[in-house]
């Protein structure tokens, strides 16, 4: 294929259209020059016949070719009609009118902006255009409508200055049957999530059999107030994560006791991650600078443990409910743990109190949990947690989103595979933000000044 025929299919012209074609190269630019054969359409007004009036030059940026930019020029038929003699252009086969891009470079910025490590400015650049163009170019082509409620509901939230109504936080629904990001929420706070669930019929809310959230009340009372079939499960890991920090707050009390440089100090604040981790505690013994002696993890770790007997029932408790939630399955869940609720009032070390009271308050979303209804996979917000990181990505790559609207239409496009573009001859600026009105002002002559 020479480049004549390359540039051809590049266009999406067919070549028997084609009047003239030519190729300049100038300043690191490939310019193509090209006519077309007149078709002499009849009028758009009266349908009368047409002849030629002029020509017009007209210039689109287009796609790169061997990496170099390139342009077309255009040298366009205007027509007018022999009965009205009103003037028309000939159809655009290029682009979009009123645009200086080609469809190609439209479609292109469109397919950039699914990738979630590009800034707008990055593909303003890539494309030669401006940031506030890419701005609009978003709002016009991508649209994210509501997708309905999935059978296996996620609930989680992720910080962001974004948030409205005095809130720190946005909410973010996620499908965990198909691993995708089904909606953003400007705010977590119960007003939000009752507009929203409000608005949804009935039919659709009750085909929710399952939630998962983090132990925030709001998340808890929409579930019962509006999925009236939804099963809720509390993520394991923000229960594993109470009773780490109750633990943590425990060895941090015992460390500030203990004597400065001491070997209980010593061993509290270095050697903590054998407590909070599972280790091979039997490996080779290493010379310890500290002790002036060959150590393995288990000796270590029975030092920290002989440091306080507090510590050391702690640490059996702490444990104890750890293998229940890696071992245990939902048929023997509720008795194992009503048994470790028990055990923990019997053995409470002092620092377990309100890990006790939140096990009682969520117990039977904890006991949820161990279904396994997909994939043989615990209920949780892993998948929440992992698109948080995505969206943390999408927001620091930008350095820093203002526009939630334009945020939740890229963040849903770009992790959710139902969701595509649509190229738009008329830039919409839906979500552009409204600012304040300009007040009224004198204008000065600063030669007058």
């Amino acid at each position: 294929m020479d480049n004549k025929d390359f540039i051809t299919v590049s266009l999406n012209l067919k070549s028997e259209r084609i009047r003239s074609l030519k190729t300049v190269h100038k300043n690191g630019r490939l310019y193509i020059y090209i006519s077309l054969i007149p078709e002499y359409p009849d009028c758009e007004y009266c349908g009368g016949k047409v002849k030629i009036k002029e020509y017009k030059t007209v210039t689109i940026n287009h796609l790169p070719f061997a990496g170099m930019p390139s342009t077309i020029i255009w040298k366009r038929t205007r027509y007018i009609c022999k009965d009205c003699a009103k003037t028309f252009s000939e159809a655009n086969p290029f682009g979009f009118d009123g645009f200086h891009q080609s469809y190609a470079v439209l479609d292109n910025i469109a397919k950039s902006l699914h990738n979630i490590n590009l800034t707008f400015r990055q593909i303003a650049d890539m494309h030669n255009v401006s940031s506030t163009i890419i701005e609009a170019y978003a709002d016009s082509f991508i649209r994210a409508p509501r997708m309905s409620l999935p059978e296996n509901l996620g609930i989680d939230e992720i910080h962001s200055h974004m948030a409205k109504y005095g809130g720190a936080y946005l909410c973010v629904f996620v499908d965990n049957k198909n691993r995708t990001l089904n909606e953003l929420l400007c705010d977590r706070s119960k007003r939000t999530l009752f507009r929203y669930f409000d608005k949804i019929p009935l039919s659709e809310r009750s085909k929710v059999k399952y939630v998962t959230i983090d132990m925030w009340q709001p998340y808890k009372d929409t579930v019962l107030k509006y999925l009236p079939n939804a099963k809720i499960a509390v993520d394991p890991f923000h229960v594993i994560k109470h009773l780490t920090d109750s633990f943590e707050s425990l060895r941090i009390m015992i460390m500030k006791r203990v004597a400065l440089y001491s070997p209980s100090y010593y061993l509290l604040k270095y050697w903590r991650k054998l407590l909070l981790s599972d280790y091979e505690l039997d490996n080779e013994p290493k010379y310890n600078g500290y002790f002036k002696c060959k150590l393995n993890y288990r000796d270590i770790f029975n030092m920290l443990l002989d440091i306080s007997p507090q510590l050391k029932e702690a640490y059996y408790l702490k444990e104890l409910y750890r293998y229940f939630n890696k071992n245990c399955n939902y048929e023997k869940a509720e008795e194992e743990l009503s048994d470790i609720i028990s055990e923990f009032e019997r053995r409470d070390p002092g620092c377990y109190e309100d890990f006790i009271e939140m096990l009682k308050n969520w117990k039977d979303e904890i006991i949820n949990s161990f279904e396994r209804p997909y994939s043989d996979r615990k209920q949780s917000n892993a998948l929440a947690e992992s698109i948080n990181q995505k969206l943390r990505i999408l927001i620091d790559v930008s350095n820093g989103y203002a526009n939630f609207e334009r945020f939740r239409a890229r963040a849903i496009y770009c992790l959710n595979d139902r969701i595509f573009y649509s190229l738009s001859g008329r830039l919409s600026h839906s979500n552009k933000r409204k600012g304040k009105l300009r007040g009224t002002y004198n204008k000065t002559n600063s030669n007058n000044s």
